[in-house]
Order: C-alpha cells, then sequence, then structure tokens
C-alpha cells in the first residue's frame, strides 16, 4: 500500500526477485487490484525452473543445476508463487547478480544483497519494454550484510570468476 500512496498511483510496472514467490505474489496481486493493465515481472536465475515453467507450464527437472545467486530461484514450485500474477520473468546469471549488487554500493552507496544486485540487472535487460512516461518500481528486498565475505569479498568474487 505505502508503494502504491508514494507513486501517487502512477506504477506501471513492478520488478523484483523471485524466491518463495510471497513477495511478488502479494505485491503484485495487490497492485492488479490498483490497475490491471500494471505489469508484473519477477527475475529469475539460471538453474532455477520459474520462468520455463511460467513460459511453458511444464515442470522442467533439466532446468534444475547449482547456482550462486541467493534469495532468487527455486527447484521446486513453491506453494506462494501465484503465476497467473506474474507476467514475465527474466533471468539474470549469477555473474551479473554479483556484479551489480557491488555496483549498488559502489556506484549508489546501498548495501544489498545478491538478489538486489539481480533485480537491478534485470530490469536493464527489460528496460527496451519500457518508454519515457513509465514508473517502474524494483523492490530491493535483501540486506547486503550477509555477503560481506561473498559477494563483497574480491577473493570470493574472484574465485568465482566474476572479477
Amino acid at each position: 500500500p505505502e508503494i502504491w500512496k508514494q507513486t501517487e498511483g502512477k506504477i506501471t510496472h513492478f520488478v523484483v526477485g523471485v524466491g518463495t514467490g510471497g513477495t511478488i505474489s502479494g505485491v503484485g496481486k495487490f497492485l492488479k487490484e490498483k490497475n490491471s493493465k500494471i505489469k508484473i515481472w519477477g527475475i529469475d536465475t539460471y538453474g532455477s525452473v520459474f520462468k520455463k515453467y511460467h513460459e511453458t507450464g511444464v515442470f522442467d527437472p533439466d532446468e534444475i543445476y547449482p547456482y550462486v545467486t541467493e534469495g532468487i530461484g527455486a527447484d521446486i514450485l513453491p506453494k506462494n508463487v501465484d503465476f497467473s500474477i506474474i507476467d514475465h520473468f527474466e533471468k539474470v546469471t549469477d555473474k551479473d547478480a554479483a556484479v551489480f549488487t557491488r555496483n549498488l554500493a559502489r556506484q549508489e552507496g546501498i548495501l544489498a544483497g545478491n538478489s538486489c544486485g539481480a533485480a537491478i540487472k534485470g530490469l536493464l535487460q527489460l528496460k527496451k519494454h519500457f518508454n519515457k512516461e513509465d514508473v517502474v518500481v524494483v523492490l530491493l528486498h535483501d540486506s547486503g550484510s550477509r555477503y560481506i565475505g561473498k559477494i563483497y569479498n574480491d577473493d570470493w568474487m574472484q574465485e568465482k570468476g566474476f572479477i
């Protein structure tokens, strides 16, 4: 409700990383009740089943493989995910999620978690779908404090081949 008030009801797109599905489904339902034309876009990671399942209705075990990005993606279909609310899923690589997470800290002063970097990169991948008048809300719902030894650690990033 606060997001809606702060934007004076002008939101056209809502973007968020999808893990258990509670945030995107709950916020997405609320926003669609306010304006059915709002686009709800979920950010997924490679190795997760969400995008393919959303597009085809098929749960494909061959889509599942290990990934580094925490907080988004799944190898199951959590009951919290209401796929009927979500208009599109966009996949982001582990490397891009990590690099964009660090960019948030370096460029914006936001110590965010890995799923937040994925959300920003996903937003940029989707930019061709936006026009000048759109009001896009990206929810960054993970703190970077748990990632000091990972994403914010140069040795870890080099070990993973991210920098």
